[in-house]
């Protein structure tokens, strides 16, 4: 945007006259040899003719032609923008007195100067304050008329649109059709009463307490107080781990030892085609019976007992709870007893290899206990106020096991000779679980946080830092890593939502790959479990080659089976299980060793045992 160009301001036509005529007087009276003539310089004051009135007025120019004679004036007090042009016949000449003479400025006589100048101004005074009250006067009157006449024109047009309005109506009888739409009666004015309704109230609930009850209804004692408010705080009490077991205890541990199982026996067939045992999971149900609440808290793990003859099971909580459930007990007999012999998480629990009276359990206070049913009693296998322990696996047809850690251990125990047998540091981080070949025992796979599952030869392990035979990079933590029962495969839970499988036999020969052996099949499945819910883990099945249970994310609630092909190149959704009575995820799912059951255990601490009708 360019800015317009300076111009200087316009000056008024009275100025430019004066101006003009001031330059001509001087240009005349240097270029003149005699005395100017005092006619030539007359301004006269005369009475122009403006609207019908006269005016007292300047005649600043003078223009003759052939036959008319033009003044250009001024009037007296107004603004020079009235200055115009007026013929002859509309100027009037006052008489000699108004005439002033106006002598050029280089004249020399100063005395006759200052006189001029003088009476020039006192008559211009007198004349201006003359025409100024000629001109009030005119103007009010001139103003107060043309008001007037506008007035009476506007009154005159509103009169004149009344009348023509109201012959319009009469044309169209408007007002009889109005008073025809009129009501006959008058119109009823309801007053609402000031009084507002009465609203029934219901009598407030009072508690039991407040009326002197008890909770079943029956009098209170005399010598009852009740705590003042604020007097009870609620805190988190950490219970200590107890191993007694009470009289009622023992007797119902006494009735599982009743029920031995004779050595070979089973009841369902091993090594099936998969359809076949797809027909018997289908079989599987929930009655009423099956559903126990059996801990307080959230279940972290479970064991079922290899016995056929009795249908027991065992889970721990996260505040150290194990409990004890023979499912299908008449109400008369006890089904479920519990015991506190951990102060924390009880992570692993596992009936014996050789000896399934005898159950273990390790928690992340760092003890390992054993409860034996026949003895009925607890015995302290192992000790340490340095680390978590997560998960234990036997090796076969001995007592010995493994333990994995949090601090990245693994540990061999002898729970005859209560000591640690080996100690092997395998991860930086935590490993969640450890599993034994039972075909190799001496091959362990280990499934860490460090986003790795490694296979180690527990021969070649040596003091230093230890180098594993393969290292399978995952995406994310590795929650689960084991063998199956027969040593063919290894199957991986990882928070990356993936499932791996891996066929042993093609795992001799060293890996070239950074991330290490491609696992042969793989599995897309949520395992985002979150804050509240156990991790996910696989259970393998003892009793089908290739099948493993597992937790399941999906609606309806319900547990998944998972079968994998001869070569493990295929791994495929065999079965959901659903039932009315499940309604919650079931994040531990482990398969009884020789009948077609499955106990399962949610958050809440609620058992489900799955049996067939």
């Amino acid at each position: 945007f360019a800015p317009k160009p300076w111009k200087p301001r316009r000056q008024s036509t009275f100025l430019q006259t004066v101006i003009m005529a001031g330059s001509k007087r001087r240009r005349s009276s240097r270029n003149s040899k005699k005395k100017n003539d005092t006619k030539d310089n007359v301004v006269d004051i005369v009475e122009a003719l403006h609207r019908g009135k006269r005016h007292r007025a300047h005649v600043l120019e003078v223009e003759t032609g052939d036959d008319t004679k033009m003044y250009y004036v001024h009037y007296e007090g107004w603004n020079s923008r009235y200055d115009e042009w007026l013929p002859e016949d509309k100027v009037f000449p006052l008489d000699d007195k108004s005439k002033v003479v106006l002598e050029p400025a280089d004249t020399p006589a100063k005395s006759e100067n200052t006189r001029a100048t003088k009476a020039d101004t006192a008559i211009e005074k007198e004349n201006k304050a003359t025409v100024k009250e000629e001109m009030d006067d005119s103007g009010v009157k001139e103003q107060k008329k043309e008001s007037t006449d506008q007035e009476m024109s506007y009154e005159q047009m509103r009169l004149e649109n009344i009348r023509r309005n109201q012959e319009m109506l009469a044309k169209l009888n408007l007002q009889a059709h109005a008073a025809s739409l009129k009501p006959k009666g008058k119109k009823k004015i309801v007053r609402r009463s000031s009084k507002k309704a009465s609203i029934k109230r219901e009598p407030s609930r009072r508690s039991l307490r407040v009326q002197g009850l008890t909770a079943d209804g029956e009098k209170l004692p005399d010598n009852f107080r009740a705590l003042p408010k604020g007097a009870y705080k609620p805190e988190r009490v950490h219970e200590e781990a107890s191993m007694e077991i009470s009289a009622s205890n023992k007797d119902f541990l006494k009735q599982l030892t009743e029920n031995k199982t004779k050595d070979g026996e089973e009841t369902a067939e091993v090594g099936v085609s998969t359809l076949k045992y797809a027909e018997r999971l289908a079989m599987l149900q929930v009655d009423e019976q099956s559903v126990e609440k059996l801990t307080p808290k959230r279940v972290y793990s479970a064991a079922l007992h290899p016995s056929t003859d009795t249908i027991m099971g065992a889970v721990g909580d996260k505040i150290g709870n194990l409990a004890l459930w023979k499912v299908g007990s008449s109400k008369k007999e006890a089904g479920v007893v519990s015991f506190h012999p951990h102060a924390n998480v009880v992570s692993g629990l596992m009936f014996g290899a050789t000896n399934p009276n005898k159950l273990y359990s390790c928690s992340y206070d760092g003890r390992i206990r054993m409860l034996d049913l026949q003895k009925q009693a607890f015995d302290e296998i192992y000790q340490t106020n340095e680390d978590r322990f997560y998960v234990m696996d036997f090796i076969k047809n001995s007592e010995n096991f493994y333990i994995s850690s949090s601090e990245g251990f693994v540990r061999k125990i002898d729970p005859r000779a209560k000591k640690v047998v080996e100690e092997f540091a395998l991860h930086d981080n935590k490993i969640f679980t450890v599993s034994v070949n039972q075909e190799n025992p001496y091959e362990l796979c280990t499934a860490s946080l460090d986003r790795t599952m490694r296979l180690w030869d527990a021969r070649k392990i040596g003091k230093g830092k230890p180098k594993p035979i393969h290292e399978m990079v995952h995406g994310l933590s590795v929650t689960g890593a084991s063998y199956s029962p027969d040593g063919k495969y290894i199957v991986s839970c990882c928070n990356d939502h993936y499932l791996r499988v891996w066929n042993t036999a093609k795992l001799t020969a060293k890996s070239s790959d950074e991330d290490g052996p491609v696992p042969d099949s793989r599995v897309r499945h949520n395992n985002k479990t979150g804050r509240w819910l156990t991790k996910f883990r696989c259970y393998w099945d003892p009793k089908q080659q290739g099948a493993f249970t597992i937790g399941s994310m999906e609606r309806p609630r319900c547990i998944e089976v998972f079968g994998v092909n001869e070569d493990a190149s295929s791994t495929s959704l065999i079965m959901r299980l659903r039932d009315d009575n499940v309604a919650s995820v079931q994040s531990i799912n482990v398969p009884h060793p020789k009948l077609d059951v499955i106990l399962s255990a949610n958050s809440s601490g609620r058992g489900v045992m799955w049996t067939k009708a």
